[in-house]
């Protein structure tokens, strides 16, 4: 079994007509499971954020049985500056934000779960961009904050989930694969995003008055929706490569 962690529901947009015989998650996961690319697949919806991320991780580790290969995946904001909407990164080292903003290792990907995913990508005619990705505490909600991580860390892409999973994954552990599709690039700027919380948490009033004051960033949805719908699109093609080409 091959076991999938996302944030939310709209990052698996593609994915989910592709499954075979689906069903929900039971024992409190909230996810589907079936079929996808010939392999039994597991997909647990984390929320947003590092809390969340490793009390689900935790739970789905204990419930469902051992997976062959694990893999986070979902949106990220670009840091690299020539990362385009909907383009794939895969991690081969993942870095965390502590709570005193510091960056720090959390986590080196095998050589051989990146050779196996590089591979199966490739046959399907798929690319992705490989390097160090960041987990971050909050939204990188503009161009310079996303500047700031890039030469401080190098990591290519930044999410809010994927270090989480391997620290709770722990040694010894299935292989881990972090494969992202990027949603904002680095020039772009994220409106509203200092609204949400650590675990993405946007109180309705605060979203409403946010867009009175600034009726301008609703020009911006439209766009963002695009890149949204560029990167669940990315990101079901490279699910459906990695179950496909698991065994090979």
């Amino acid at each position: 079994m091959i076991l999938i962690f996302y944030a939310l529901r709209r990052e698996l947009g593609g994915v989910r007509k592709r499954i075979g015989n689906r069903a929900a998650l039971g024992d409190g996961l909230r996810g589907f499971q079936g079929r996808l690319g010939g392999e039994n697949v597991a997909l647990v919806a984390t929320g947003i954020g590092i809390t969340q991320a490793r009390e689900s991780a935790r739970r789905a580790l204990q419930i469902l049985p051992q997976p062959t290969l694990v893999v986070s995946t979902g949106v990220a904001g670009g840091l690299a500056p020539d990362l385009k909407a909907g383009d794939l990164v895969m991690a081969d080292r993942l870095l965390i934000e502590s709570e005193s903003g510091n960056y720090e290792d959390a986590a080196e990907i095998a050589p051989g779960a990146i050779q196996l995913a590089r591979h199966a990508l490739e046959r399907r005619g798929l690319k992705a961009a490989a390097g160090p990705m960041l987990t971050a505490r909050r939204v990188l909600a503009n161009t310079a904050a996303k500047r700031d991580a890039y030469a401080r860390c190098g990591a290519l892409a930044v999410d809010m989930e994927s270090a989480a999973i391997a620290i709770e994954m722990g040694q010894g552990a299935p292989p881990l694969v972090c494969i992202r599709a990027i949603i904002d690039e680095a020039g772009d700027e994220i409106p509203g995003a200092e609204l949400a919380g650590e675990s993405g948490e946007v109180s309705p009033l605060k979203a409403a008055a946010y867009f009175i004051r600034n009726p301008s960033a609703l020009m911006q949805v439209p766009a963002i929706l695009k890149n949204l719908r560029l990167a669940a699109t990315s990101i079901a093609a490279a699910l459906e490569a990695l179950c496909s080409g698991a065994k090979s």
